[in-house]
């Protein structure tokens, strides 16, 4: 998720198992450690934009460094605040809970979490919450900013960090259910369209768990098409079909280059080839809610590939710098609240070039 939740989260944490001991600065070191392993961007500009990818929310995310990482910073933690009475038993069991922590709500996301890095680079995820959901940071936050007023040995604190924390449980629960609910709906949807997937996602949209998205794959097509839970009973939005073009890749495909790409979508990549030069294509990673307006689709993900000089040239390719925020956001409420019966008319930049 966010940096900012993540540094939330370790700080909960802190003042939760440690505050007693250490006052203000146990928040303070779980801030530290529910940061550090998202300190794996500051290597990324010593490396290929592809590369990238494969980088962030990779190692430092593992359970292998997890656990090195416990043992090590524990240690060290332990002889920082010795005359406090913290062991390294509980500074090793503080540093893996605010660690462990980070990766667990990382995997609730699309975007994946490789923590079986060393060994295998399969990206993990839940899809069960969105990379920014308010719902569960903000009342995070506001539970560290009011816990300042009280003294450290207060009860009245002990209880706020407590409720923090049993929100953030119910609300990772409440989204599993939806998430639940939401696949049962769109597997009936499928089956009355006489359409059977080979698989299928189910995520949340941006900052809810009310409004659902679905992105199957059969025979060669993509079908889209979105629930909230707010919806009335014979609402049933179109099933937006779309071919998913991996034949296109031709010689493309034995580039390594696209092969990562293709990777870090985990196979649920749409490719277009451009009408004005055949040697240059586009790669769309569908897994990502896409932004709506009345007339537009806009996904987040996306790279231009060219073939030059017996070479693939790659360039990001940002649909997102045309979207307008105001509107997007207000279609997105008003999908959310069950209406905007035009949700699914815009259409995708590649279908507007044609």
């Amino acid at each position: 998720m966010d940096s900012i939740t993540q540094a939330a989260l370790g700080s909960l944490c802190g003042e939760i198992m440690m505050r007693k001991q250490l006052g203000w600065k146990a928040p303070a070191w779980g801030f530290f450690f529910g940061t550090l392993p998202d300190l794996d961007i500051l290597i990324s500009p010593f490396l290929a934009p592809l590369d990238q990818l494969g980088w962030h929310r990779g190692l430092s995310h593992s359970i292998l460094i997890m656990l090195l990482a416990s043992v090590a910073f524990g240690y060290f933690l332990a002889k920082i605040h010795r005359e406090k009475g913290i062991t390294p038993l509980q500074a090793g069991g503080f540093v893996f809970l605010t660690w462990s922590t980070h990766v667990l709500i990382d995997c609730f996301t699309t975007y994946g979490t490789q923590i079986y890095e060393p060994f295998s680079n399969t990206r993990v995820t839940l899809n069960n919450i969105a990379i920014i959901d308010l719902c569960f940071t903000l009342p995070m936050l506001l539970a560290l900013l009011i816990v300042f007023f009280f003294k450290k040995e207060s009860t009245k604190r002990t209880w706020i960090g407590r409720g923090a924390m049993l929100w953030l449980c119910f609300y990772t629960s409440l989204s599993f259910y939806f998430k639940h609910l939401a696949t049962t709906h769109f597997e009936e949807r499928l089956a009355d369209e006489g359409i059977t997937p080979s698989r299928m996602i189910t995520a949340p949209t941006l900052s809810n768990i009310f409004l659902w998205r679905m992105l199957a794959e059969s025979d060669g097509h993509y079908y889209i098409t979105y629930w909230s839970i707010f919806d009335q009973q014979d609402r049933r939005d179109p099933i937006d079909k779309i071919a998913h073009g991996h034949d296109g890749l031709g010689h493309f495909a034995a580039s390594a280059e696209v092969q990562k790409l293709i990777w870090f979508a985990q196979g649920w990549h749409y490719v277009a080839r451009d009408t004005k030069d055949s040697q240059r294509l586009l790669i769309v990673d569908m897994r990502f809610n896409e932004s709506h307006t009345t007339l537009r689709k806009i996904p987040t993900f996306a790279w231009h590939v060219t073939h030059h000089n017996n070479s693939y040239q790659f360039q990001d390719r940002s649909f997102r710098k045309d979207i307008p925020v105001k509107e997007t956001l207000h279609l997105l409420w008003e999908r959310i609240s069950g209406r905007a019966p035009r949700w699914m008319d815009g259409s995708w930049p590649w279908e507007a070039q044609k």
